[in-house]
């Protein structure tokens, strides 16, 4: 075997980059579309912002708006990320517990996913919402 003179290697790396250049893209973007396929396909956990619908009784009026609702969802990746875009929502009663406040105990189980969405909603934070209410004149 004898070993390839000195001048011969940078053109060597050159045309290593630069040679059938469209194959490469191709092998590239390909591998890329593959991994992305496959990436989505794996369960995944992500904590989502959850829509509140509030029913109040009819005496009281909030004072403050309702604190954020996160709820941490599991499922497929392309499911959980779809969550992004359609939030979940969570139905709630507010009735006054005297002094103007309405404690509210949020549990995963009170959280819908929208339809057609696969997965699981695992935790919710905050567990307890404080809302302050005043009575309406």
């Amino acid at each position: 075997m004898t070993a390839l003179p000195a001048r011969d290697w940078p053109q060597r790396v050159r045309a290593a980059f630069t040679e059938r250049l469209p194959a490469k893209l191709t092998a590239v973007v390909l591998a890329i579309a593959l991994w992305l396929v496959v990436s989505l396909q794996a369960p995944l956990d992500r904590w989502v912002d959850v829509q509140v619908d509030l029913n109040v009784d009819s005496g009281f009026a909030l004072v403050e708006p309702v604190p954020r609702l996160r709820a941490l969802v599991s499922g497929p990746g392309r499911e959980v990320l779809e969550l992004l875009t359609t939030k979940p929502e969570a139905h709630l009663e507010a009735a006054d517990a005297g002094n103007g406040l309405a404690v509210i105990a949020v549990a995963p189980s009170d959280i819908e996913l929208p339809a057609g969405v696969d997965g699981r909603v695992r935790d919710v934070r905050p567990r307890l919402l404080r809302l302050k209410l005043r009575p309406v004149p």
